[in-house]
């Protein structure tokens, strides 16, 4: 009894409180990904914090120690990294006046991110990505035709894309069932073309030694990690003569073609799978000024007087 009455009068440390907090998150039904990210960020502000001699128990904790953390992850991270780290905390805190555990959340504004808008890959680039492919007749071109397409014609998340297992398809009637943040799904239609790509690689892959696998996508080892899909699009980005491309680049050149051919907000929110409207504006921003200008041909105000 002596030890139990002693765990309670002591107060927790945050690692004390990590895995009751990543219960929380589960029971939250947040995603694995989600929950990696807020619980690595209490980990890192304890490791800080222990390394500055500064207090390392929850309630103990002020504004000026996140402050100090806050600016040492600006000097080793990007901002984008520090705003997300404080974004977690931020949850963390949250959590812990709820479980009574302080009364304030002790941690500043998020940083500010200046706005780089990630470059939208060309109708001609995308073509020329799809031509190392689409007569390559061996597995392996086969399943990057069928990977490249599912990303061109959904603008899905490279998590997306690499969660889908073989149930999740319906080729006949044309679309694939996506998992995406905090577990929603949604219905992601494709066109014929990503239909027969897909189908295509189904053939090959019925051959592959790891072809009862409920993972849709198979490579050398078995089935594909996120890392194994982005590093296949990136070789065959370079061997299109595109250059350095990362897989997320794919999802905003689909949210800007999208636009430019006529989807309204609301048709992008549903086939992106956003909930915030904020998003909209983020997504293909480097192409803004060439939709406007498609706007400004296909209206013709001037030619209409």
């Amino acid at each position: 009894m002596a030890s139990v009455t002693a765990a309670r009068v002591t107060a927790p440390t945050l690692l004390d409180l990590v895995p009751s907090f990543e219960r929380h998150l589960r029971a939250e039904n947040k995603s694995r990904k989600t929950v990696t990210s807020y619980t690595e960020a209490v980990r890192r502000l304890h490791d800080y914090l222990a390394a500055q001699g500064m207090p390392v128990v929850v309630a103990s904790i002020s504004k000026e120690h996140c402050d100090a953390f806050q600016a040492d992850q600006l000097a080793r991270l990007k901002p984008s990294s520090a705003k997300v780290r404080n974004a977690s905390l931020r949850q963390f805190f949250k959590w812990a006046i709820e479980e009574g555990e302080r009364t304030s959340n002790p941690m500043p504004r998020p940083p500010q991110v200046p706005e780089h808008p990630v470059p939208v890959l060309s109708w001609e680039h995308l073509k020329a990505l799809l031509r190392t492919v689409d007569h390559d007749a061996d597995f392996f071109g086969r399943r990057d035709a069928a990977l490249i397409r599912c990303f061109i014609d959904t603008g899905c998340r490279l998590s997306e894309l690499s969660d889908l297992k073989v149930e999740d398809m319906d080729l006949d009637g044309k679309s694939l069932v996506f998992t995406g943040k905090g577990g929603h799904e949604r219905v992601s239609p494709i066109g014929d073309k990503s239909v027969r790509a897909v189908d295509r690689y189904l053939t090959a892959r019925a051959g592959h030694r790891d072809a009862d696998s409920v993972h849709l996508w198979l490579g050398r080892s078995g089935p594909m990690s996120s890392y194994g899909i982005a590093e296949a699009v990136k070789r065959r980005a370079r061997e299109a003569a595109i250059g350095e491309i990362h897989v997320h680049q794919l999802r905003h050149s689909a949210a800007h073609h999208l636009r430019v051919r006529g989807a309204d907000d609301d048709a992008l929110l549903r086939l992106m799978g956003w909930r915030d409207r904020s998003t909209l504006h983020r997504y293909g921003a480097s192409a803004a000024e060439e939709r406007a200008r498609e706007v400004h041909h296909r209206v013709g105000l001037g030619d209409r007087l």
